[in-house]
């Protein structure tokens, strides 16, 4: 091996070790008021000095910050870089293979949809084998009380987003709209314990749909991943099996979107 394959080598392995320093602070940042480099030293396998090396640029680059014990935690700089990645994400190009991949599992049409005041906008939908309700598809919008998607978004946004999805008017579309006050409220907290959403012939009288919402770094909602057929081919038997499926990819994208606290799991409808 000549002298430059081995910096390079050398250089490349420093890399991955400052990486995994990186990564062992954000592990264990909200568990911890700063990890000690003895520490950090022994979960990847060097020496104290060389951790404490590789840790430097890390400092300088405010990627980190080392406090007056000694102890590392993450720093401005590493807000700053998960802010700009938080910016320029599209959330529905990022959801797009997900989707595809979810209609093909499910047969049904699989959408996302985006806060829009009290209604949700679909801003991505894959499928001809389900049906969204007559005449929608990317840019409609849809009451949120009714809907499987507008159901996910209201079960965990704040409560001044309800009270202004009510003051729209709860207009009855089929014998099922849910138009009581009240009863909506029950309906959410039902769907915040059970863990998705459910539109059983709300919106359209032979549709049936299940969503679940995604969130953001903080934890903030900010769309919903939904999957709609016509009823009899959602039977109730069948509904756990589409929610599991609907919201699993909508948990991937809330870790792509900084999400990381563990999912509350699915609970019977």
């Amino acid at each position: 091996m000549s002298v430059d394959e081995t910096q390079s080598r050398n250089e490349s392995l420093s890399v991955r070790r400052s990486l995994q320093l990186l990564e062992q602070v954000r592990a264990r940042a909200t568990a911890e008021r700063g990890v000690p480099v003895a520490a950090l030293a022994e979960q990847i396998g060097v020496h104290r000095s060389t951790a404490t090396r590789l840790l430097a640029p890390l400092v300088e680059g405010e990627l980190l910050a080392r406090d007056a014990a000694g102890r590392y935690r993450l720093g401005p700089g590493a807000l700053r870089l998960g802010q700009s990645y938080v910016d320029e994400l599209d959330v529905a190009g990022l959801a797009a293979p997900y989707l595809r991949d979810l209609a093909t599992r499910t047969g049904a049409t699989c959408a996302l949809g985006l806060p829009a005041g009290g209604t949700v906008r679909i801003a991505a939908h894959v499928g001809d084998g389900g049906r969204l309700p007559s005449g929608a598809g990317v840019g409609t919008l849809l009451p949120s009380y009714c809907t499987a998607l507008g159901k996910a978004v209201l079960s965990v946004a704040p409560a001044s987003w309800i009270d202004q999805a009510i003051a729209t008017g709860l207009q009855s579309f089929t014998a099922r709209t849910i138009t009581d006050p009240t009863e909506l409220r029950g309906e959410l907290d039902r769907t915040r314990r059970r863990g998705f959403a459910l539109n059983d012939r709300e919106h359209d009288a032979h549709v049936r749909a299940v969503a679940s919402p995604v969130l953001n770094h903080v934890g903030s909602v900010v769309a919903a991943v939904s999957t709609s057929t016509d009823h009899t081919r959602m039977p109730p038997a069948a509904i756990r099996t589409h929610a599991r499926a609907t919201a699993e990819v909508a948990r991937t994208l809330s870790r792509a979107m900084g999400w990381t606290r563990a999912p509350h799991p699915l609970r019977e409808v």
